[in-house]
């Protein structure tokens, strides 16, 4: 009921919004020309950009457990690895992408690092913070039943771990797809985001609203049918808890 709420509220405002303006088009002819958008090619470019938010997320994942992992085991190269993921978090995305443009110039390795810089402080903020609430008990009791490295981490890190990594996936994907956009703005010919720039340099307004719902659409249906039964898929071991 509440998601229907919001979808009518948004509706109504665009409706007034179009009835007061005249560079809002209307809901009514915007949405008539969405088959017709859909039909027309964007899909390369919808592909492009996903294929890029996944290998960039993954990196920053793997990027993010190495970078908690170290931390939490203290030490000199704990200070280090800190003050890199705080870097990191004051970083702006548009600041990394116009670096990432002076130095990979029009290429895909800028789009990936600055979507791997934007995104692993964030994952390393939320994995640290599994490690440290995971304490000793549990792997004293891995040690007292004799698991070994592999059944300890296969039993007991992994299963401790799950939730926060989940979590920090599924904030970490929107925001990787909005900074994704931002460097394809800069850096690339392809892509979600250079479409964006074309229909913006046109001034094709209602290409650009097609654009931006289909963008609200594919973070959205991933959200509820990709994440979140991947979320619970991982964490049914929980039961009722999940």
């Amino acid at each position: 009921m509440a998601g229907a709420l919001g979808l009518a509220a948004f509706a109504v405002l665009w409706w007034w919004g179009s009835e007061r303006t005249r560079f809002i088009p209307p809901i009514g002819e915007t949405l008539a020309a969405y088959p017709a958008f859909l039909a027309s090619g964007i899909w390369g470019d919808i592909g492009a950009s996903a294929v890029r938010v996944v290998l960039a997320l993954a990196t920053a994942v793997a990027l993010g457990a190495v970078a908690a992992w170290v931390i939490v085991r203290g030490g000199f190269w704990a200070r280090v690895v800190s003050r890199y993921v705080d870097l990191a978090l004051g970083l702006p995305s548009v600041l990394v992408a116009l670096l990432a443009l002076m130095v990979f110039k029009r290429s895909e390795a800028g789009v990936f690092l600055v979507v791997a810089v934007a995104c692993f402080p964030f994952v390393a903020i939320s994995l640290r913070q599994g490690l440290a609430a995971m304490g000793h008990q549990l792997a004293d009791m891995a040690s007292v039943y004799r698991f070994g490295t592999v059944r300890s981490v296969r039993h007991v890190l992994l299963p401790h771990l799950v939730p926060y990594a989940m979590s920090s996936v599924r904030n970490e994907y929107a925001h990787a797809w909005r900074v994704v956009v931002l460097a394809e703005i800069f850096a690339v010919n392809s892509g979600v985001g250079h479409r964006f720039t074309q229909a913006f340099d046109r001034f094709l307004i209602d290409e650009l609203v097609l654009w931006l719902i289909t963008f609200i659409v594919l973070l959205l249906g991933s959200e509820y049918l990709v994440l979140r039964p991947l979320e619970k898929f991982a964490l049914r071991w929980r039961g009722d808890r999940s």
